[in-house]
């Protein structure tokens, strides 16, 4: 049983035009991260230095991960531990911005790589480029750009593929970026299939939007020779495993990048970074939905790459006091704080009540988990095997195969903690601890 999107099947739920996304006022102090999730820190420029816009902050960079650029002009503090909007946690340099910048100022224009037709010859050039350019997108819906880029120098990629599918139908940042910005959006996706030497880019639309937000993105792939596909946007259909599945027939492991099925995939937000880039624009900022439940009011913005959640969310006049803060895919629940950094990960905030602390009733073995897992995990089983410590019995009920999207504890009736102990569960084994059956 598949929770439904109901703006899928029904356009007069969409708003009559596009969202317009508004710039947010630069705060007077950034975290801006070092890295990505798993890479290695570089070595930072040091404290007390001073910055210009667009600069990069870091004297040496990873060839697996972005050079991060200075959103505006400031001094660099210290070195702190941040959590990004994707619940990971990464080094980040502290950026006290000026109270009087440079009077018009400019970021430092880049130059992009001429492009070549010889295959995949121009591939490492464009990598190092888009690195360089601050380029970063790491989040579910886009995994990891670079990481999927550098697998593609030794994997051939196949097919692209730019989703413009969105899971919350209350702020659709994708499908606005799609709508407002279709140019820079199937640009950036051309740029990408080219220089990968794809034999097919398509986007991936919902195939009940209405003509105003769908039409500016399929005239604009039109004029870039990509093709277009229509979908049902069912929940959990944005999901990589699934977008693979669904498409291509290709079965992706939780995990796992889409270039090893031969796949680059990308979202609308990651699609149009790239789009600015190929244009000299470095990437110094990051499109970002909140989507206020108390209120059922979405905001659209334009955010300075850096900025706390929390800052955000004072200058939008969004109290925090009693609420509760998500990041992605609502049901998901990746609980963040006012203090989590916004950068290239999830670009979707939810601002709801804070839930009251729930006593579980006995599972009934109803079996509706395992009738609403996409991925056919049996996950009740899964909460037996992380109550008794047993390894051996949740990957037989199908661990490996879970996409974490949530369903199963969103309609267990007797509100068990199944999503907590999978990834749990998932966590003990990543990390390589043999769980053995607790004896009874």
């Amino acid at each position: 049983m598949a929770l439904k999107n109901p703006t899928s099947t029904d356009p007069s739920l969409w708003p009559a035009s596009p969202p317009v996304l508004r710039n947010v006022a630069m705060p007077r102090r950034l975290l801006v991260p070092l890295s990505g999730p798993g890479a290695a820190a570089p070595a930072a420029k040091s404290p007390g230095a001073s910055v210009r816009r667009g600069e990069s902050l870091i004297e040496i960079t990873s060839e697996s991960s972005h050079a991060p650029l200075a959103p505006a002009d400031g001094t660099l503090g210290s070195i702190q531990q941040v959590r990004l909007t994707s619940g990971r946690t990464v080094d980040a340099i502290e950026l006290l911005v000026d109270a009087e910048p440079t009077p018009k100022a400019t970021p430092i224009q880049l130059d992009p790589p001429k492009q070549t037709d010889e295959r995949r010859a121009g591939l490492v050039p464009w990598i190092n480029y888009l690195r360089h350019a601050g380029l970063w997108a790491d989040r579910h819906s886009s995994p990891d750009l670079i990481g999927q880029l550098n697998q593609a120098v030794s994997r051939p990629v196949e097919t692209l593929i730019c989703s413009v599918l969105d899971t919350d139908s209350g702020s659709r940042l994708n499908a606005a970026l799609a709508a407002g910005q279709a140019d820079q959006v199937a640009k950036g996706a051309a740029l990408l299939g080219q220089i990968c030497s794809a034999r097919r880019a398509i986007i991936v639309i919902e195939g009940y939007a209405s003509p105003a937000w769908a039409v500016p993105i399929r005239e604009a792939a039109q004029r870039n020779g990509l093709g277009v596909i229509d979908v049902i946007n069912e929940y959990p259909q944005s999901d990589p495993t699934l977008m693979l599945f669904s498409l291509r027939r290709r079965r992706l492991r939780p995990g796992q990048l889409p270039t090893t099925q031969g796949v680059l995939l990308l979202d609308a937000a990651a699609a149009l970074a790239v789009g600015r880039l190929a244009t000299g624009q470095p990437a110094l900022s990051t499109p970002l939905a909140i989507h206020d439940h108390f209120h059922r009011r979405a905001h659209f913005l334009e955010v300075p790459i850096g900025m706390a959640l929390g800052d955000l969310l004072d200058e939008l006049g969004i109290a925090t006091d009693s609420a509760m803060l998500r990041g992605g895919d609502l049901l998901r629940d990746l609980q963040l704080t006012r203090e989590s950094v916004i950068g290239g990960a999830e670009l979707a905030i939810h601002v709801t009540a804070a839930e009251p602390p729930l006593n579980p009733d006995p599972c009934m073995r109803c079996g509706w988990c395992l009738d609403a897992c996409p991925t056919l995990l049996h996950p009740a089983v899964v909460l037996e095997a992380a109550q008794r410590n047993d390894s051996a019995m949740a990957r037989r009920a199908g661990i490996d195969s879970c996409i974490e999207c949530g369903l199963c504890s969103y309609v267990c009736p007797s509100r068990l903690p199944l999503l907590g102990s999978i990834r749990r569960m998932r966590s003990q084994l990543s990390a390589g601890k043999m769980l053995t059956p607790l004896k009874r």
